[in-house]
């Protein structure tokens, strides 16, 4: 066996190093937040080639004593701790006094340094970890440091670095964080001679706006939670489901303005927005919890960007709760508001304007094809009257009066009727009994009826007619709305089996061969410790074998679903370290949903028209569909005349 050697300091460096400082955006993570906690109100980051050449951090903050240079260049030298017991209340976001003598052993470091109170600054040099100067210099209060030709002394790892522009995307995201995070300190960021990012040091939304834009800021729903229980105190923004991204670099979380990657949290958000958002798209959120110094465990990796708590599960409950109370509480219709966002989808291809002179007059408004467009003034539009003779006029009011007295008296939603074949569609019975005993068309009879103003909701709607036999055309003030009636009917269902499912006692279905599930040990533990949740689901879960269950009963929701795919959702959710109910059948509330509602060009009768938009009128009712679809969708009056070019 070989001897035991002691390291020298020059090399024991270089491999800390490799857990510190990854790659250039590790070193301006360290090295700004060492300005952070220096007190800095003004903090400026320069990078060249993506920080591979140069970065320079200057900041306003406390600076470093002269007779401190060398110090703050030894291994483990920190001014933020100073015994074991300040481990478990660390309120500074560094503490492990690794940083710069990591990046001082594989970089070309100077650092200049003046506290407020000295008459003069200090200067120190380092290459390679070998310190080559230390004088005095003049220089402002402050810190600046700059780190050149990362990892030239250590060339296997600079090899591994990627191409400048990746590399600079990095850093630009780990400063977008520290902005975010800070938003009170005035930022700037200068990649290659030009400003990226100069903040003001204001509000968390001007410093959203200045990195992501208005767009974002349009879409931004404040969240701010207090719960004494556990002492802790969300604040930040999530961004409403209808203005997703295609993956999760846009997900910001703060533990105590510490940028940090939590998988629990992260999840918590990701989970409440499930019911909300399409497959392809994640929830945009920044959020910073502030929780009890001794609550929350840092000290996990050199990197600073895990953290662990007491109770995860409750942590998870938490989060996950007041995210979707917030979502619930959304408006989620969605607006259409620029004229180049819609043309592309009314006219993907040129107009041909040889069918304008071919339009049939007598239908829709009076159409005159020399009247000058012009003109404010529009003529009123004329619609066809249904005539009824006395004796159909006598059984139409009959039949109407009994529908209603029915629909009234049984309290029964009309699309509940529509899913019961054994049951009568009153609504279109009386349409097809009554106007099909009129000379006038049935169409234009049903277009009389939907121009009646229906009751009124937030504010009065009038309905205009329906699309497709697919969408509900409504005026309503200045604006026009467009319902999908199948997303809005899906919705509407989805909400009244979940509710059903969390208050009512769930039935089991006893399988008649049981399903075998072979798992690894951590699975069969998992599964084995949830087995008591797993009943309250109407599941009947046991022990069978060496990483081996038996699953003898499911839900009587469950019985068709594939046993497969079901338990493998589960399972990718083991490290929650638990199974929650509505989460675990959301997918399923959802397809039962969909099956369940109207479809697209289903033809609805006015009643039903009027009982979906009471339903979707509701306090508090979700604009989405289950799978994150739009149900409602706003034109407003100057958006429909910028399109005829009324006005410009």
């Amino acid at each position: 066996m070989s001897k035991i050697n002691i390291l020298d300091p020059s090399i024991f460096n270089k491999i800390a190093a490799g857990e510190v400082v990854e790659r250039p955006s590790s070193v301006i993570k360290e090295t700004v937040e060492n300005s952070i906690d220096a007190g800095a109100k003004h903090i400026t980051i320069e990078i060249t080639s993506g920080g591979i050449k140069r970065i320079r951090v200057v900041d306003d903050g406390c600076g470093i004593e002269y007779d401190d240079l060398r110090a703050a260049f030894m291994p483990h030298a920190t001014s933020k701790i100073a015994t074991v017991e300040d481990l478990s209340k660390i309120g500074t976001l560094g503490f492990r006094g690794e940083a710069l003598s990591s990046i001082a052993s594989v970089a070309k470091v100077t650092l200049v340094s003046k506290p407020k109170d000295s008459p003069v600054g200090g200067q120190i040099t380092i290459e390679g970890g070998q310190i080559l100067d230390v004088s005095e210099v003049g220089c402002p209060d402050g810190t600046y440091i700059t780190i050149d030709d990362i990892f030239y002394c250590v060339p296997a790892r600079l090899k591994f670095l990627k191409k400048p522009k990746l590399e600079e995307s990095d850093c630009t995201n780990i400063v977008t964080r520290l902005i975010l995070a800070h938003p009170e300190i005035a930022f700037k960021y200068v990649v290659d001679g030009k400003i990226i990012y100069n903040t003001t040091g204001g509000s968390l939304k001007d410093s959203i706006y200045t990195i992501y834009g208005k767009e974002m800021v349009d879409n931004l729903v404040e969240v701010n939670y207090k719960n004494e229980e556990l002492s802790i105190h969300i604040t930040g923004y999530i961004v409403r489901p209808t203005f997703t991204r295609a993956n999760r670099t846009y997900q910001s979380l703060f533990i105590n303005h510490r940028y940090v990657i939590n998988q629990v949290i992260s999840t918590a958000v990701s989970k409440a927005y499930e019911p909300f958002l399409m497959k392809s798209g994640f929830p945009v959120f920044i959020l910073n919890l502030e929780f009890p110094l001794d609550k929350v465990d840092v000290n996990v990796h050199p990197n600073k960007l895990d953290v662990k708590f007491e109770d995860s599960n409750k942590i998870y409950a938490l989060i996950n709760g007041v995210i979707s109370e917030t979502l619930y509480n959304i408006n989620h219709t969605k607006t259409i508001s620029t004229y180049e966002k819609v043309k592309e989808v009314l006219h993907p291809n040129p107009v041909d304007t040889t069918k304008l002179q071919t339009l049939n007059p007598s239908e829709g408004s009076n159409y005159h094809p020399s009247r000058d467009l012009s003109s404010d003034k529009e003529p009123e539009p004329k619609i066809k009257d249904v005539t009824l003779s006395d004796d159909n006029k006598k059984d139409y009011d009959k039949s109407l009066k009994d529908a209603v007295s029915h629909f009234t008296n049984n309290k029964t939603s009309i699309f509940e009727l529509r899913n019961d074949e054994a049951k009568i569609d009153i609504a279109n019975k009386i349409l097809d009994s009554n106007y099909a005993k009129t000379n006038s068309s049935q169409n234009v009879g049903q277009n009389s009826l939907s121009q009646g103003t229906m009751r009124e909701l937030a504010m009065e709607y009038k309905i205009i007619g329906t699309l497709f036999d697919t969408y509900i055309l409504l005026e309503q003030g200045e604006d026009m709305l467009v319902i999908d009636q199948h997303a809005g009917h899906e919705r509407i269902l989805y909400d009244k089996f979940k509710a059903e499912f969390e208050a009512s006692t769930i039935l089991s279905y006893d399988l008649l061969v049981p399903y075998i599930l072979n798992v690894n040990s951590s699975e069969f533990a998992y599964l084995m410790d949830m087995s008591d949740n797993l009943s309250r689901l109407g599941f009947r879960v046991e022990e069978f074998g060496y990483n081996c269950v038996k699953i003898s009963a499911v839900p009587n929701l469950l019985k068709d679903i594939d046993y497969v795919a079901f338990f493998k959702t589960i399972l990718a959710d083991i490290e929650n370290g638990s199974i929650k109910k509505v989460d675990m059948m959301n997918d399923y509330l959802a397809r039962s949903a969909c099956r369940a509602a109207v479809k697209a060009h289903d033809k609805l009768s006015d009643m039903e028209i009027n009982s979906l938009l009471s339903s979707l009128s509701k306090s508090n009712q979700v604009l989405l569909c289950p799978h994150g679809r739009p149900v409602v969708i706003k034109v407003s009056k100057k958006e429909i005349e910028k399109w005829f070019k009324r006005i410009v």
